[in-house]
C-alpha cells in the first residue's frame, strides 16, 4: 500500500469534518468529566496478516481515529499498532489501559472481554472461519483424514491456530503433527513447497490458495469477528456514543471502513465472545 498523497489525505481530512458534524447532530452530550484526558489511546493489533511497517499502519488507521475523536469533542486520539499478539495483550492488560481497541486476534479479544473486563462495542458481521488447505495433488480428501499429518498454523497465540485445534479437537483427528510460522501467508508457501502436508489459514489467504488451484478441505466452526472493545472503566455513556457512532460509519463513512478493510459494523454482545472461547477451550 502506498502513502497517501498530501491533497488525498487533505480532502479525507476535510470530508471527515463534515462526517463529523453531521453525526454529532442531535446527539446527546457525554458526562466529559468521566474522561477527563485531553487524548486517548486506539491499540489496533494487526495480527498475523500484517504486511506493512508500524508508520503506515499508524497512517492506515489515521482516519479512523480522527472520526472517533470528533465524536468525543475533538479529542485527539492517539493510533497505537501493534503486529505481535503477545505485546498487544500486555498492552491491553497494563495497568494504564487504552480507551478502546481494535482487534483481529479475536481470540484474545474474548479473553480480554471475559477476564479482564473489556465492554464489546462493534464487529465484523460475517463469521470469522479459518480454512485447512493441501495441495492440488494430496490425497487428502477431509479434516478427519489430516490425523499424523504434518500441520502447519500461523502464529500459536492467533485466533486461526485456536480456532484450527479447536476443529481438530471437536472432529476428534488424532495425532496431528502441528507446527507454527509467524505469518498466515507463509503457511500457504510452505504447503505449496511440500514442506508441510496441510496447513490451517484465513480467509483472505484461503480464497487465494483456491482460486490459484490448491484445495480446501475443511473449514473451522464460525466465530465472532474483527472487532472494537472498550476499556473497562469506559462510561456507560461513552459506550452508547460510541458505539453509535461506528454503526453511523455504515452508511457516512465507508472510505473510511474500506481503509481499514472493514465493509460495515454490528452491534456486539457479550455473549459471542464467550462462545468463542468454549469453542477454543480457552
Amino acid at each position: 500500500m502506498n502513502a497517501p498523497s498530501t491533497q488525498l489525505l487533505m480532502g479525507r481530512r476535510a470530508a471527515l469534518k463534515s462526517v463529523a458534524a453531521a453525526a454529532l447532530c442531535g446527539v446527546p452530550m457525554l458526562n466529559w468529566a468521566q474522561l477527563s484526558v485531553d487524548r486517548w489511546r486506539l491499540l489496533v493489533n494487526e495480527a498475523v496478516t500484517a504486511d506493512l511497517s508500524i508508520s503506515m499502519l499508524a497512517l492506515r488507521y489515521r482516519g479512523w481515529a480522527d472520526y472517533m475523536g470528533a465524536q468525543i469533542r475533538n479529542k485527539q486520539v492517539v493510533v497505537d499498532p501493534v503486529i505481535d499478539i503477545q505485546n498487544f495483550v500486555r498492552q491491553a492488560s497494563a495497568e494504564q489501559k487504552p480507551l478502546v481497541i481494535f482487534g483481529k486476534s479475536v481470540n484474545q479479544l474474548a479473553k480480554l472481554v471475559r477476564d479482564g473486563g473489556y465492554q464489546p462495542l462493534v464487529h465484523r458481521p460475517e463469521p470469522y472461519k479459518a480454512a485447512f488447505i493441501v495441495g492440488k495433488n494430496s490425497q487428502v480428501q477431509t479434516v478427519q483424514q489430516l490425523a499424523g499429518k504434518r500441520i502447519l498454523m500461523p502464529d500459536e497465540f492467533s485466533a486461526t491456530a485456536a480456532v484450527g485445534r479447536a476443529e481438530l479437537r471437536r472432529l476428534n483427528v488424532r495425532e496431528p503433527y502441528i507446527s507454527h510460522t509467524r505469518y498466515q501467508d507463509s503457511v500457504a508457501a510452505q504447503v505449496a513447497a511440500g514442506i508441510a502436508e496441510a496447513g490451517l489459514v484465513n480467509p483472505t489467504i484461503a480464497k487465494k490458495w483456491a482460486e490459484a488451484g490448491g484445495r480446501i478441505v475443511g473449514e473451522t466452526q464460525p466465530v465472532v469477528n474483527w472487532s472494537v472493545l472498550a476499556s473497562p472503566k469506559a462510561p456507560p455513556e461513552f459506550i452508547s456514543k460510541m458505539t453509535e457512532s461506528l454503526l453511523a460509519m455504515n452508511s457516512q463513512s465507508t472510505d473510511l471502513l474500506a481503509e481499514i478493510g472493514v465493509k460495515k459494523w454490528v452491534k456486539a454482545d457479550r455473549s459471542e465472545y464467550l462462545a468463542l472461547l468454549d469453542y477454543t477451550r480457552e
